[in-house]
């Protein structure tokens, strides 16, 4: 087996052999006249989150609306088959062998028919297989030689005369209930793009498409991968053919450069309820509850903090929940800080040391307590980073219970370089409690908060000795959520490494029974721990508010996928206009 070949940003499993992916097929009816203003954290920046640089939070929420899926996502976060858009068989086990199958009733909103050469495109994006390093035939798609769907390495096979397409994999692959999906934008308008009406209609478009990626005819797709990085950003004009959508809705208007987009729902079977919905973007969580509260939007979520939750009171319902999210403190072991074996000769004990005392300076109970409690009463320290649901793991670095600071005489004397979002009051006193408790084990804390902080985090690793913001796994992923900690894994950008982790994320990756894999990730979990590389701390309270416009409460949601839960959304007949839509 190639060790790094698992290596993946994807995520999890777990069907038998030969079973159909099922849900009920039930039939949601849009409310004529219905309308929703949801505002978001972010703007829109592209409607294609493949690429990479265009998959912000924003941009992969969105996708959410516009883009058909085998999968749809459960009010608790959970995912499902969406048998309207088509479904999904395993066919054996060894080899992995998947048939995606689509009933011939999915449309692009052009009017085309969603087929396998849609679907090819998936894999053609999202593999090396069809990509030229060294020349111009590149997808920017995040596709790593033997990660995810590069272990495919055959084409995949066309049948059911273009309505399916099987994939066989070369090694058995816990994620690959998504590490594919119906791509976010269409084949055939990609071949426009890239070939101006050299192409009658879209059946010869997508025929042309298909044979250049069966043949491996690099050249011709060379156009096709260019407009597939380059004509969906929302920062200019927009071709009309790239606001082609296949989901749930269709895009009415784009303004403000993705700040305001305006969408219908499709005259097309998928479960939406509301007719019409405007997508705005408000980065300030304050201004976007006050708009709820004033009738200017009627649903948004944010992080909760008191004046929040006050806030949120005026407004027609409110929740604070804890969601998937939860924040922790990586360290930063390869920019030349304190945590870096570079710092002590290339000493990895002592780095080690210096990473585990600084560790138990983190007062993670009083943190809970007072930042926590008064809006999540019940909520208990996070017991690990990844947390399966197999045994516990060993107990993360902490505190004494009182909130003093352990014993940390081998981090006594560092300048520990704290990051993390500037503006954000919550991490703001988390850092205050963390120096305060540092400080007594002769620790000095330095904050390099910075509004930029994620382009500082990946891009700037001598910025910064420690990092502290949240992570939102998917529940469907555990195992995507855990390969952040392998050595070649792209999302690893603080140079953790370490031969016996490495091992158990590919033999996680590669376990396609939950028992074993559950397992694995308890002793992965383990592994991190003894590193000292991170710090859970508790979930992130998430407050959600939203107006009378909604007949009841919306899906518990964090402020990043606020839209993946439409299919939660029931709209009130009071708000509804008649004799529109």
């Amino acid at each position: 087996m190639r060790r790094r070949a698992l290596v993946t940003t994807l995520a999890l499993l777990g069907l038998l052999a030969g079973g159909v992916v099922g849900c009920s097929a039930e039939e949601n009816r849009v409310l004529p006249g219905s309308s929703l203003t949801v505002a978001t954290a972010a703007p829109v920046t592209s409607l294609n989150p493949f690429v990479l640089g265009q998959d912000t939070s924003a941009d992969r929420d969105f996708s959410a609306l516009t883009s058909g899926s085998f999968w749809r996502r459960e009010a608790d976060g959970t995912r499902s088959a969406n048998e309207r858009f088509g479904t999904v068989r395993v066919l054996t086990r060894d080899p992995l062998t998947v048939r995606y199958a689509l009933d011939g009733s999915a449309t692009w909103s052009d009017g085309a028919p969603v087929d396998a050469a849609d679907l090819l495109l998936t894999w053609a994006a999202r593999t090396t297989h069809r990509t030229d390093a060294a020349g111009e035939t590149r997808w920017d798609a995040g596709a790593g030689a033997g990660q995810g769907l590069d272990l495919v390495s055959q084409v995949p096979e066309i049948g059911d005369d273009g309505r399916s397409l099987t994939l066989v994999y070369d090694t058995p692959y816990a994620d690959w209930q998504i590490a594919f999906d119906a791509p976010p934008v269409a084949a055939h308008v990609l071949v426009d793009l890239a070939y101006p009406g050299r192409y009658a209609d879209a059946a010869a478009a997508k025929a042309a498409f298909a044979d250049a990626v069966e043949t491996g005819d690099l050249d011709w797709l060379a156009p096709v991968s260019l407009a597939f990085r380059e004509d969906f950003r929302l920062d200019g004009d927009v071709p009309d053919a790239a606001q082609t959508t296949a989901g749930a809705y269709d895009i009415a208007r784009i303004a403000d450069d993705g700040r305001s987009i305006d969408l219908t729902a499709a005259d097309r079977p998928s479960a939406a309820r509301v007719e019409r919905v405007r997508v705005r973007a408000m980065e300030d969580p304050a201004e976007r509850v006050a708009a709820v509260a004033g009738g200017e939007v009627d649903l948004a979520a944010a992080a909760a903090d008191q004046d929040l939750v006050d806030a949120a009171a005026a407004a027609g319902g409110s929740r604070v929940s804890a969601r998937d999210a939860f924040d922790h403190l990586d360290l930063q072991t390869a920019g030349g800080g304190v945590f870096d074996p570079a710092s002590y000769g290339g000493d990895a004990d002592r780095a080690h040391r210096a990473r585990a005392g600084f560790l138990t300076t983190v007062p993670r109970q009083q943190m809970l307590d007072e930042l926590i409690h008064p809006l999540l009463a019940d909520e208990a320290l996070r017991r690990g980073m990844i947390e399966a649901a197999g045994p516990g793991p060993a107990a993360s670095p902490s505190s004494t219970p009182d909130g003093e600071a352990a014993p940390a005489t081998d981090a006594a004397g560092l300048t520990v370089r704290v990051l993390y979002p500037a503006g954000d009051a919550r991490r703001a006193a988390e850092f205050a409690l963390m120096s305060e408790s540092a400080s007594r084990a002769g620790v000095t804390l330095v904050d390099v908060s910075s509004p930029d902080w994620a382009h500082v985090l990946s891009d700037q690793p001598d910025a910064y000795d420690a990092a502290l913001f949240a992570w939102s796994p998917d529940p469907a992923a555990t195992v995507a959520h855990a390969t952040v900690f392998h050595t070649a894994a792209a999302q690893n950008v603080y140079g953790w490494s370490d031969e016996e982790v490495d091992a158990l994320v590919v033999d996680a990756s590669s376990a396609l029974e939950r028992t074993q894999r559950d397992e694995l990730l308890s002793r992965l979990d383990e592994a991190v721990t003894d590193e000292a590389w991170a710090l859970p701390l508790f979930a992130v309270p998430q407050l959600t508010v939203w107006s009378d416009a909604l007949a009841g409460p919306p899906a518990e949601v964090s402020g990043d996928r606020i839209l993946a839960t439409f299919t939660t959304w029931r709209p009130s007949s009071g708000t509804a206009k008649p004799g529109e839509g």
